[in-house]
């Protein structure tokens, strides 16, 4: 076949070597361009480290406070005004270096605290301005931009402020809502942070509060002592809204009162050792926005969370909520008052199953996991593993302890076999804890002792951890008439009732299973039947409002260095869906009235040994486990620090791209 080669093919390969060239230029264009871009990013990431550092740095001198905030609006609304004009056109001294009086520099002006709302007589403490723990903008490496994505062990049923109240839940929440006062990250002393300064009655019997003047919420409205005195009245002490938890922690508040725009006061029914911290320590809602819903709409949601924290919901639509199962998103707000953190976003996610977390942070999908004992263990001595994440442990104000809670009143009107103390005396005896710490958790971890655990002065010293004692369990359960009649080797009572209990765990966890199974085991020892009771985490909260368990596996965490115990242990608490959802009673009351009454130091911490004598006794739970906290977070990001308060993820940022050479 004859090959021939024409006009038309010379003017296609003329094409395509155009085609080629362009494509070469645009590609040198692209790599220019490209370079350029991460040049200026470089550039432009210095400028704003050092802005922020400026900015930073004039928020602490009070002189000029205000100033600062009127200039930021000013830029915020994309005017920027140089220096103030007089009627004439010329150029005004601001007093600050400028010349006046026959040109003499004038000294600076140094603004006096107004202190008008305080009464008088009473000592003022003055707030200082809330701040990093550790500033990230110190880092040359420093950026805003980035979303950091955190895991939940088990998945939240709801996220609206206080009607959602377990552990992940506050974990949103405190991104969201600010309180007038918070925990110093590092010295854990109560400071100011919506609160500009307070004053406490010598006598207890109030506290007064001045609110920033430049706090706000999310959308721009400002805090008001309107929004403290609403919160507490019609939100947090509403009998229609299912806040049962925290209003029997806040009965010692008579009454809060608006006294000014920005100054609010909490009177007292008593003294009480708590009453400052319970005042201050509670979210600040918007009343405009709450007050739009009623009890029955603000029940029923599971995204309404609104607040005037550094982060928000990326989607706020009462329409269009978040329910479970859901990531739950949060991006910057970019109208905090306090120093905006430099992540532009938060997500959250649960994944329930120990092995699907741990490769979800393996390959990159998330970047904070909390890791099993084993698996904390194992992984963090991966070769390279400490190139990729941070392995944290440590103990913290947060640790908690883990306990096994014994039902000790009805369930659907019938009592447990745990409604006598000395059957649940012998279910501490027949489980071996510390073999629980070695096999279930990798030896990780000590015996707890109750509610408080030592360092905190309020365990008592004295009080040791029940021991792993068979025989001891096998009498108790005797004495309490639980005996094997028929020799079929489960335990009877006197109407022949076997002794077989629910055991309610949270599912898709390895964990709670093999918790599950040594306490099946060890019940087996004695005579005693277990049904394992897997539930979702979700429904967790419906079975302790409704009392419907004989007995499960659970924890605790504090909040505060020192823990009122009235939630947890008061018989009030059994009401009203309540944390005494183990429907304890044993004349515990007058002892936390005391705890909570008396201001002196050494004589609560006497009363705390005594209601921790009497805890000890009646073993309402098993206490198994104290914990450091385990965590694997993506180093990915940077200023990265265990607290002992815990994380603040306000303060991670993730560092610059290195520039090209």
């Amino acid at each position: 076949m004859e090959n021939r080669f024409g006009l038309k093919d010379f003017i296609i390969i003329i094409i395509l070597l155009v085609i080629a060239l362009s494509v070469w230029l645009t590609m040198a264009q692209d790599d220019r361009r490209w370079k350029q871009n991460s040049e200026m990013l470089t550039r432009i990431t210095s400028l704003e480290q050092q802005l922020a550092q400026v900015d930073d740095q004039l928020k602490r001198i009070p002189a000029i406070d205000s100033e600062v905030s009127k200039i930021s609006e000013t830029l915020r609304s994309g005017i920027a005004v140089i220096g103030t004009t007089t009627s004439s056109g010329g150029s005004e001294s601001n007093g600050s270096g400028g010349k006046s009086n026959g040109g003499e520099a004038a000294p600076p002006r140094i603004e006096e605290k107004d202190t008008a709302w305080a009464r008088p007589g009473v000592e003022i403490a003055w707030q200082e301005p809330w701040y990093f723990a550790t500033d990230p903008r110190s880092d040359p490496r420093y950026r805003q931009g980035g979303e950091f994505t955190e895991t939940f062990n088990a998945q939240p049923s709801k996220l609206t402020p206080i009607l959602g109240e377990d552990t992940y839940s506050r974990r949103i929440q405190d991104q969201i809502c600010d309180t007038l006062a918070a925990y110093d990250a590092k010295t854990q002393v109560l400071r100011g942070t919506l609160a500009e300064a307070w004053q406490y009655d010598p006598d207890g019997m109030w506290v007064r509060v001045k609110i920033r003047d430049d706090a706000r919420f999310s959308d721009g409205v400002p805090v008001t002592a309107e929004d403290v005195r609403w919160t507490f009245h019609e939100y947090i002490m509403n009998p229609e809204l299912e806040t049962e938890s925290l209003r029997s922690l806040l009965t010692q508040i008579d009454r809060v009162e608006a006294l000014s725009e920005k100054v609010v006061e909490f009177i007292f029914k008593e003294p009480g050792a708590y009453n400052l911290r319970n005042a201050i320590t509670n979210y600040v809602l918007p009343k405009h926005y709450y007050s739009t819903f009623t009890p029955t709409e603000i029940n029923q949601a599971t995204g309404l969370v609104m607040g005037s924290g550094p982060f928000k919901l990326k989607v706020l639509d009462p329409a269009n909520q978040w329910v479970p199962g859901q990531d739950a998103v949060l991006v910057r707000n970019e109208l905090y008052w306090g120093p905006r953190p430099a992540l532009a976003g938060m997500r959250y996610r649960a994944i329930t199953n120990d092995q699907a977390r741990l490769t979800a942070f393996r390959n990159d999908e998330v970047d904070l996991i909390i890791p099993t004992s084993p698996q904390f263990i194992e992984v963090s001595e991966e070769p390279g593993f400490d190139e990729k994440a941070y392995a944290m442990k440590w103990i913290n104000m947060r640790s908690g302890y883990s306990f096994i809670a014994w039902q000790c009143g009805e369930r659907n009107g019938k009592l447990t076999p745990f409604h006598d103390k000395r059957v649940r005396q012998a279910m501490t005896h027949l489980l071996d804890r510390e073999k629980m710490i070695r096999d279930i958790w990798s030896g990780i971890g000590v015996v707890a002792v109750g509610a408080n655990n030592p360092p905190s002065p309020a365990a008592n010293p004295d009080i040791k951890p029940y021991p792993y004692d068979l025989a001891k369990a096998r009498e108790l359960l005797a004495e309490a008439g639980w005996v094997d009649t028929d020799n079929d080797g489960v335990l009877e009572n006197e109407r022949g009732d076997e002794f077989t209990f629910e055991f309610t765990r949270t599912a898709g966890s390895l964990l709670t299973e093999r918790v599950a199974k040594f306490v099946t085991d060890a019940c087996a020892a004695v005579g005693i039947r277990v049904v394992d009771r897997p539930v979702d985490w979700s429904i967790y909260d419906q079975i302790l409002k409704a009392r419907d368990f004989d007995a499960l596996i659970m924890g605790w965490s504090a909040s505060s260095p020192e823990s009122d115990p009235t939630q947890i242990w008061h018989t009030d608490s059994i009401q009203n869906q309540g944390h005494n959802f183990i429907q304890w009673d044993a004349g515990q009351d007058p002892i936390i009235e005391e705890i909570r009454t008396t201001l002196d130091f050494d004589t609560r911490m006497d009363a705390f040994h005594r209601l921790h004598t009497l805890i000890a006794e009646e073993q309402p739970y098993t206490f198994v486990r104290v914990a450091p906290w385990l965590r694997f977070i993506s180093k990915d990001f940077e200023n990265v620090h265990p607290y002992p308060t815990g994380l603040e993820q306000r303060e991670f940022f993730m560092p610059a791209p290195e520039p090209l050479q």
